[in-house]
């Protein structure tokens, strides 16, 4: 969940962020100086102001090796085998859960992360870890429907208006859905008019008719993708439509004025991404250190700024840092980052292991199953052909029939 294109950091930001670094590296006794420490850390593509890592750096003397990835279940695998060498992974509220049942993530020092008590109350009262034990929320956002004006005469309102063979083959080729199966399931089930927050809802009856829809949808979808592929497909045109994060629309309407965010009226899918330590961290202090300061105001404006995702501390925090940055002003303001109240916010449900079962089950039997566009008009073709050659059989045997 993120953004191509990272804003240049306010510059007075930056200078109060290089002026706290100064002073809170004695107090959390740590050396400003240059170490042969480092720290591995596995996020979201796009989803962070890259100069933040280089202010960790210059402040801890600790080095930081960035990796991405484009969803949750890519991510999964690494917190399986122990954390794949990552000393902090950030992860999808659906599967904090299942890492803290499998014993995947390692309980949290509080008391080396001083900057939860910055947490919003609300986000940090999230069911995936209510108490900050074994994950600490990082941002959160939502799930709805991004369109490029241009192309989209009259956009979707609603998931059961844009799930449909209807609607879709009318920008056949041009519309993407998630590479985040849990969020195409959860979509699907609300189009369907079944409530994916509801325990109760995640029946594999349920499921089998979400991978019906969906499998009735392929042929006109361009595919599944990730931020890295879905922004700048809106920014450049080559798509129409895209199922899309609140602020990866933000960000490519920021690149494309003609892109629009719909967060559909049948319920937009509300979410939170946690920070985790694994349970084979290497550096289990350095990653605390990474936690705590990413719940730093300054360096969370940052990121917000740059990645236009809500981040997990009071926006009352941020407030005074507004007054003197109109870029901060603006994204605070905006109500596709902080929705307004009315919006039917519905939440996106914390996985167990039965849960993700079957999302695993729909995604193989979704990406296994019917053919692509090419593959589709080769059928038709291939048919065209054999009724062609039958016909003029046929019209052969007639015409001897008729000759004796």
């Amino acid at each position: 969940m993120g953004r191509t294109g990272v804003k240049l950091v306010f510059p007075g930001l930056v200078v109060a962020v290089l002026v706290a670094s100064l002073i809170a590296a004695p107090l959390l006794g740590v050396s400003a100086s240059a170490s042969d420490r480092t720290i591995k850390v596995l996020n979201y593509s796009e989803y962070i102001d890259y100069e933040v890592l280089r202010i960790f750096e210059d402040r801890y003397g600790i080095k930081v090796v960035y990796d991405e990835y484009e969803s949750a279940e890519e991510a999964w695998p690494y917190l399986k085998a122990g954390g794949g060498g990552y000393d902090v992974i950030i992860i999808a509220h659906s599967h904090v859960k299942l890492a803290i049942e499998q014993g995947l993530v390692r309980k949290l020092d509080k008391t080396l992360i001083p900057n939860l008590a910055n947490l919003d109350p609300r986000i940090a009262s999230h069911p995936a870890d209510p108490s900050q034990d074994y994950a600490v929320p990082y941002m959160w956002g939502t799930t709805g429907i991004a369109y490029v004006k241009g192309c989209v005469t009259e956009p979707p309102r609603a998931w059961k208006e844009f799930l449909t063979k209807s609607f879709m083959e009318r920008y056949s080729g041009k519309v993407s859905l998630l590479s985040e199966f849990s969020e195409v399931v959860e979509a699907g089930m609300i189009a369907l008019g079944i409530d994916p927050s509801d325990r109760s809802s995640w029946t594999k009856e349920n499921i089998d008719k979400v991978v019906e829809l969906i499998v009735g949808l392929k042929p006109y979808l361009a595919g599944f993708y990730g931020a890295s592929q879905y922004i700048p497909g809106l920014v450049n045109g080559e798509l129409c439509l895209a199922q899309a994060w609140n602020g990866d629309a933000l960000i490519a309407a920021d690149e494309n004025p003609e892109v629009g965010y719909v967060a559909p009226e049948d319920g937009t899918l509300f979410w939170v991404d946690y920070m985790v330590i694994p349970r084979d961290a290497h550096d289990v202090e350095a990653a605390h250190l990474f936690i705590n300061f990413l719940l730093e105001p300054e360096i969370a404006a940052m990121n917000l700024k740059a990645v236009w995702y809500a981040p997990s501390i009071k926006k009352s925090l941020l407030e005074p840092l507004a007054r003197s940055d109109p870029e901060l002003r603006e994204v605070l303001d905006n109500p596709l980052v902080y929705p307004p109240s009315n919006t039917k916010l519905i939440p996106s449900p914390v996985l167990d292991s039965e849960m993700q079962s079957l999302v695993e089950d729909a995604r193989s039997r979704i990406l296994a199953s019917q053919p692509s566009n090419l593959d589709s008009t080769l059928v038709i073709v291939v048919g065209v052909v054999v009724l062609v050659v039958a016909a003029a059989f046929l019209y052969r045997l007639s015409r001897g029939a008729s000759r004796s």
